[in-house]
């Protein structure tokens, strides 16, 4: 396995490779060649992005858990298929930057980042693996009242009783989940390697010291490979793009939707993935 990491050292951007509690100098992904200066990990305390994403898409409703059932089977038949959305590429933060939060409300998803190596269109399950870089830690970030925010009432035909009437449309996943820092990731790029099943890892999130979430990739409704392919069916997608896996349910939660955290000055937002890293994230509250 090998983890690569991006760092400042002054005002000088480097790009690193991990062993043990060192990182080594290098000049780029997945190429072997001299190594350059040693720091201890310890001793960095400014993170870049692991890469600088073309897009961000992201995947919903990915676990049962998130739309409020028990069984894989059920949930598959109630999602039908992989559902995305996209985060701007300039809303991404690194490992250790703050978020943004509104005065009222937050809440993390953690979810793996599956960073793209070369452009995918038309992808077979068994070809995937040859269009991953690595994978990283994302925390898709969401502010529940947004999403009210967003819906709006329409003149729609009622699916019910076949009459045309105002009702009340959900909206997009704007307001919710695209805000500026809203997509941290890091602080690690790593390989497959070593990772094994990339579908079987434990997922955790924390917030201000107290554990929110967590659960197993094994609990996605639609694999990594899955994913991949039908988001390949639908569009191109770029180099060095990264496509989440969609988040696990919450310890305390009767309905995922609705469940979030009341915004803490400095609290720290950490999300964790079996093998892939640790991410930290403090909050800074705002009334926006």
């Amino acid at each position: 396995m090998v983890k690569y990491i991006s760092f400042y050292v002054g005002n000088a951007r480097k790009l690193g490779v991990v062993e043990g509690n060192y990182v080594y100098e290098i000049t780029d992904f997945g190429k072997e060649e001299k190594r350059g200066n040693a720091y201890k990990l310890d001793d960095i305390t400014t993170f870049d992005l692991p890469i600088q994403p073309s897009a961000i898409i992201c995947t919903l409703v990915n676990t049962p858990r998130m739309i409020g059932v028990n069984s894989k089977e059920e949930a598959k038949e109630m999602v039908r298929s992989p559902k995305f959305f996209l985060k701007l590429p300039t809303i991404a933060i690194a490992h250790k930057q703050a978020i943004i939060s509104p005065s009222d409300a937050i809440r993390p998803e953690v979810e793996i980042g599956i960073i793209i190596k070369s452009k995918m269109k038309d992808i077979k399950k068994s070809e995937v693996k040859n269009y991953i870089l690595g994978y990283t830690v994302f925390n898709d970030i969401t502010y529940p009242p947004g999403l009210k925010e967003d819906s709006y009432y329409a003149m729609r035909r009622d699916p019910a009783d076949g009459k045309v009437k105002k009702l009340l449309m959900r909206g997009t996943h704007f307001r919710n989940k695209v805000r500026d820092t809203f997509a941290p990731m890091g602080p690690y790029l790593v390989t497959e390697d070593e990772i094994g099943d990339v579908n079987s890892l434990r997922m955790r999130s924390y917030y201000n010291g107290e554990i929110v979430q967590d659960g197993y990739s094994s609990e996605f409704i639609f694999s990594i490979e899955e994913i991949l392919t039908e988001l390949s069916r639908i569009v191109t997608i770029p180099p060095f793009s990264v496509v989440t896996t969609g988040s696990i349910g919450y310890i305390k939660a009767e309905e995922a939707s609705e469940f979030f955290l009341k915004p803490i000055d400095n609290a720290l937002m950490v999300a964790e993935i079996e093998k892939i890293g640790k991410l930290e994230n403090p909050l800074l509250v705002k009334n926006l």
